[in-house]
Parts: structure tokens; sequence; C-alpha cells
């Protein structure tokens, strides 16, 4: 291209390229700085629970911190574990994988790209996002998978160091990401409560589901009988994300690693009919299949039936919950509760409620375990249809 012949064009373009040089040199030096800030382990409760832009950060994170707990899935996942709770409660390194609105086939690509940190002993997996209807969408927005390990086909992705370089300095991805995250962290430095700059710490609050909790209150008092939904297995809905589960349980089954499929405690008040049996008997069928041809340890949980955090504000509690969001996500105070089940942990802070020896208790060798799953399912589906905005499943 031929420079301009006038005196005042030439010197337009050369402030102009300068200024489009020394925005470039700025924005690269703020996303270096908020990168190193992403890597500090003192600041990894705000990075790893942070959502917006984890799908491009959380694949070039965890090859940086070699964990050796790898929690997947979707915001229900990542809101219920703080990694840096978690390490000091179960004395291991955890790294909270999940992300806002994860699809199936994003948590099994991440999988896949995650599957040769070989530091990794424990896999906690949210069978919530694989197995619960409604996520047939294949990838959301700031999905990348030449960020990540493997290429779709399952060889090494070409260029990765460069590919993750641009994403951590030049992409707008980036510049969003730091605001984001340093925004939270001068608050939590500023002596800010956690619910104020992250939503995984906010609070479902009771008011306003008044007549419902009197509803279920009410139901309870005739006593929840031990019927099963004799639905046979072959009737109920095949979810869509299942094959996808399948391919991942076949990465990780190729590792000596634990493996805890899990399904989350959901809120009665909310009515959530969605993780009910389908979802549940789908995976227990799916994990006792693969079993003889797995080298991991699985185990599979249900924390999801009748009990103390379930039922949460129904017996007379006032302002806010200590358990879950306003949405109804587990808040991160639920963690620990499952992870004490998981890996036979005791609490040592114990909570204010009774969960009793039950809970969340190994499903996956027991003869029993469909059996119980169709009673729990009964039993909630019999809760739900009390509330006043209860709807036909």
């Amino acid at each position: 291209m031929t420079p301009p012949a006038d005196p005042e064009a030439r010197r337009f373009l050369r402030v102009f390229s300068f200024t489009v040089l020394a925005v470039a040199a700025l924005a690269m030096a703020f996303n270096r700085y908020g990168y190193t800030l992403m890597t500090d382990p003192a600041n990894q409760t705000i990075v790893q629970m942070t959502g917006g832009w984890s799908r491009v950060y959380k694949p070039i994170l965890v090859d940086y911190f070699d964990p050796e707990v790898l929690v997947f899935g979707a915001s229900w996942a990542r809101d219920a574990f703080d990694p840096q709770a978690m390490e000091q409660f179960t004395g291991k390194r955890w790294f909270n994988h999940a992300v806002t609105g994860a699809t199936s086939y994003e948590v099994r690509r991440f999988v896949e790209s995650a599957a040769d940190v070989d530091s990794v002993t424990t896999v906690v997996l949210n069978l919530d996002t694989f197995l619960v209807p409604g996520r047939e969408i294949r990838r959301k927005a700031g999905f990348d998978e030449t960020l990540l390990d493997q290429d779709a086909a399952g060889q090494p992705t070409r260029w990765l160091d460069a590919r993750r370089w641009l994403a951590v300095t030049l992409s707008g991805s980036a510049i969003g990401n730091n605001v984001e995250v340093l925004a939270a962290i001068r608050a939590r430095d500023a002596g800010k409560p956690q619910s104020e700059y992250l939503e995984s710490f906010d609070r479902f609050r009771y008011a306003g589901h008044e007549s419902a909790a009197a509803a279920v209150r009410a139901r309870l008092a005739t006593g929840l009988d031990d019927a099963l939904d004799t639905t046979p297995l072959a009737d109920l809905p095949e979810p869509p994300g299942l094959p996808d589960l399948e391919r991942a349980l076949a990465v990780l089954c190729r590792k000596p690693v634990d493996i805890h499929g899990y399904f989350t405690p959901t809120l009665v008040l909310l009515g959530d009919t969605r993780r009910g049996l389908a979802a549940q008997l789908h995976g227990l069928r799916l994990m006792r299949k693969m079993q003889p041809h797995c080298r991991a340890r699985l185990h599979f949980h249900n924390f999801n039936e009748v009990n103390a955090l379930t039922l949460d504000g129904i017996h007379g509690e006032t302002g806010e919950s200590e358990w879950f969001r306003e949405d109804g996500h587990p808040r991160p105070t639920i963690g620990p509760l499952m992870a004490a089940a998981m890996f036979g942990v005791p609490l040592t802070d114990s909570p204010d409620l009774s969960l009793g020896p039950d809970f969340g208790s190994e499903l996956f060798a027991d003869p029993d375990a469909e059996r119980r799953l169709r009673r729990n399912a009964h039993q909630l589906q019999s809760l739900f249809a009390v509330l006043p905005t209860a709807k036909a499943t």
C-alpha cells in the first residue's frame, strides 16, 4: 500500500497506528496481569466460581494446577464446590471444572481434554448435567474446542500453546473475564460478603413461599408412604445426554481413579420434577453396564431424596437459606455435606440439620438401589403435587 502523499494524512496515519498499538499493548499488559492473578492459589474460589468466561479458562487452568480432585458439570456443580474450602476439608487439591449452563457435549469434551492430568485420583461427576431433560443444545457461546488438549477426533490439538496464549492475552473474553475477576478480588479484599461478588453464594429467600411450605407440611403430616413408581425402565424417556455420559465414562474408565457420579439435592419448595426417576435409573443402568470394563472404581450417589436439605424452608425457617441460592442452585455450603458422603470424611463443624446415615450413601453396589430410587421418586412427586404452582408431569 502506497503511503498518502498529503503530510497531514501521513501524520494522521502515524498517530492512528501509534494509538492502536498503544491500546493493544495496554490490553495485553492488563490481560497478562489478570492471568497472573488467576493462577494465584489464593484466588481460586473467585476464579473457579465466577461464571462468564470459564469455558475459555478452565481447560487451561486445570493443566496448570495438577489437581487431585476434578469436578465436572454445569452450574449446579460449579456452585456446590468451593475449591479452596474443599481442599481444606478433604486434604486434597480440588479443581472445579464445572461451567455455567454446560451441555452434555461440552462436559464430555472437557473430560476428554483433562484426561491426561496424571495427578487426578478422583472425579466428581454431576449426573444432572448429562441426564436432566432440556439440554439438547450441543455447545454454547464461548466454547472453543481449539483450546482443549484433544480435538474432536481424539488427536492432540495443533498449536495448543499458541492458541491458549492468544486466548488469555488478546481475546475479548480475556478482557471481560479479567474485569469481572479483578472486581471480585477487590470486593473480597475490601471485606465485602461473598454473596455480593460471587453469584454462587447468593441465598434463597423464604418470603413468598409460605403457602407452598404450608402445603408440604400438611402432606408430610399424613406420612409419606413407601409405594413405588413402577414405570418400566423401557417406558422412561432416555435422556439425550446419555451417549455423552457413556463416552465420558469410557475415557475416565481407562484410569485407576474413583468416579463419583451424583444427583444434586433440589429444593422441594421450587418443585423441580426434571431430576426424577428417568434420569436416575438410566444413569444407574449405564454405570452398571460399564463397570465390568472399567479400570476406575465407580460410585453412585443420589442426594435428591426427601431429606433435611430438600425440605429446607418447610419447618418454620425465616429469612434466607443456608443451603440454596434464590434460583434453587445449591450453595457451596452443600459441597462439604456431599463430599463427606463421597469421601467418608467426617464433618468437623456439624451443621444444624439432621441428614441421617443414608444421606448420599453408595448405591452402585446396592442390590436394592433401584427400589430405593423408585420409592424416593414417588415420595418427591407426592410433595410436588401439593405445591400451589405444581404442573402436570
